[in-house]
Formats: structure tokens, sequence, C-alpha cells
């Protein structure tokens, strides 16, 4: 319990740097896809650059994931997304990716303070 709720205190403040980002960055398209309700696939046309925070094999994993560091809101400006990396030509095929993003540079996206939740948290371009 006092892990869940460290990871969200860090997502909230990740959420907050995103905003101080965002209001200097400008906008960021909202995205819609497919997936489990609340829990959207990101489409292929949302190229862009994304902050890693977990790969697996199944959807249902990713989306614990997603609900365990806060739910699709938390994170950056951006928000968090079950990415299919079947969908973007720099993932590698096979996955279900929680992403933060997209953003507009690799700049923005590691201004994003995920590494405090997620150690091994990284950038990447998705197109």
């Amino acid at each position: 319990m006092a892990k869940t709720s460290n990871v969200r205190a860090l997502a909230s403040a990740a959420f907050l740097a995103a905003m101080a980002v965002s209001a200097q960055a400008g906008p960021v398209a909202p995205l819609s896809g497919i997936g489990s309700p609340g829990l959207p696939l990101v489409a292929v046309q949302a190229c862009g650059w994304y902050v890693i925070l977990g790969c697996h094999n199944r959807h249902a994993d990713a989306a614990a994931l997603v609900e365990e560091l806060g739910g699709p809101f938390a994170g950056g400006g951006a928000g968090l997304h079950v990415l299919h990396t079947d969908d973007y030509p720099n993932f590698r095929d096979g996955y279900f990716c929680v992403g933060d993003g997209p953003y507009g540079s690799h700049g923005d996206a590691a201004s994003i303070a995920w590494n405090e939740a997620v150690p091994d948290a990284y950038v990447k371009n998705g197109c």
C-alpha cells in the first residue's frame, strides 16, 4: 500500500512538471484509440516521443501498470496510454507498453520526472 501511494505521489509530481513544460511547448493534440474502456491504445498516427514505463506481453498487464501508476491522467500532460508496439515502426513488435506521450521532442519527454517512480523509464521515438 505504501509503495502505491509513493508511486502516485511521484506521478503527481511528474504531472506538475509536465504542465510547466506544456505551458512553454504548446498543446499536444488529444489522442483516441482502440482498447479496453478508459485505457485506449494510442493510434499509430500519434507519432512522437514517449516516456516508456514498462512493456508486457499482455494488454491486461500493461493496463494494470497504468492503474498502478495512477491511471490514464497521471504523469505528464499527455497522459498514460497502452501502446501496441506492432503499430510503431521504432518499437519491437509483440508488446504492450505503457507510455506517457506523445511529446514533440526528446527533451520535452525527458523533462517528465518518471525515473523517480519508475527507475527503468526511458524516452523513445515511436515513428
